[in-house]
């Protein structure tokens, strides 16, 4: 594991080059636009992989989880979500995430499963999807069961978490600015990216090192500065719960899944993430109690109780 006291210099000498060196891209049509598809093929791989980051996030993000798996043989295909990284934007605003339908980002996802994995191992696939991404990847699996065999669910937005704001008012708010043709436009909750309110302190991490290495990258790239969402991405986003916590739906999946939860998330709701599970025909929870949202930029300590999950529930 690359650990915190010599990250920096770990992630440049030895993860990057080895990820760059398997690395090739491809971009997808769609009626919106282009997706952007990173693939990360080691020569001696076993499995395939779909990789599906969250909210405000790129694939870019993972490199670090993407250098893990493809050490242990695994081949990740890891998706721009729409609105994110390099893929299609339908605002023109770098800072924001804007989506029509939440099930965009489904029909994306299947999309790279059938142009981008099939064609390089027509086996099922294994699936890592993070927040927003695992909300997503949820749903994905509920519609495509035969496409997956294991299913990593890390701090899955099966709903998003609203703070002192009741869901239903923010709802509220956010359906009638979408009525009003405001649907497009930066919901009151968020603000344009600037890089000095990027901080440790008021992020989702529990590592610095791995917050500051990340954060560089971003200050220094505009595709990755999405920190916002539209009226129309939180009214999608307060939908998909009773799509995500419907039993029916849920008994659809047919794959083992792990849902790896944060004890200190504020950003997604615990008890629906139990709900969830027990919901599944084969499911599990791993929590980490220190963590917080964004589980694989943890301290060392944390990191090492992760990836041994994570990694002995894919072998």
């Amino acid at each position: 594991m690359i650990r915190e006291n010599n990250y920096a210099e770990e992630m440049k000498a030895v993860v990057e080059p080895t990820l760059d060196a398997i690395f090739s891209e491809q971009w997808l049509e769609t009626a919106d636009g282009k997706l952007h598809v990173e693939c990360y093929l080691p020569e001696k791989r076993r499995h395939m992989m779909l990789l599906l980051h969250g909210f405000t996030e790129s694939a870019e993000k993972f490199r670090e989880m993407i250098y893990y798996f493809t050490q242990e043989g695994i081949g990740v295909v890891a998706l721009d979500q729409r609105g994110h990284g390099k893929s299609l934007r339908l605002v023109e605003d770098p800072s924001l995430v804007h989506v029509n339908r939440f099930h965009d980002y489904v029909d994306d996802a299947m999309l790279v499963v059938k142009q981008v994995i099939n064609p390089i191992d027509p086996s099922p696939c294994y699936l890592y999807a993070h927040s927003m991404g695992g909300a997503v990847g949820g749903m994905l699996a509920m519609e495509m069961p035969e496409c997956f065999d294991r299913v990593c669910l890390s701090s899955p937005m099966m709903a998003p978490s609203s703070g002192n704001t009741p869901m239903w008012i923010g709802q509220c708010i956010a359906d009638v600015n979408g009525l009003i043709g405001r649907g497009s436009c930066m919901a009151f909750i968020g603000s344009a990216y600037d890089a000095e309110k990027d901080t440790f302190e008021n992020g989702c991490d529990t590592s610095q090192a791995r917050f500051e290495y990340y954060k560089r990258k971003r200050a220094a790239r505009t595709e990755l500065q999405t920190c916002s969402p539209s009226y129309r991405w939180v009214a999608e986003a307060c939908r998909v719960k009773k799509v995500l916590l419907n039993p029916d739906m849920a008994s659809r999946i047919t794959a083992k899944l792990l849902l790896c939860q944060a004890g200190k998330d504020t950003v997604v709701l615990l008890p629906e993430q139990n709900a969830f599970v027990s919901h599944l025909r084969d499911g599990s929870l791993a929590t980490f109690p220190e963590a917080k949202h964004e589980i694989y930029f943890s301290e060392d300590q944390t990191m090492e109780k992760y990836l041994e999950t994570v990694l002995n529930f894919f072998e």
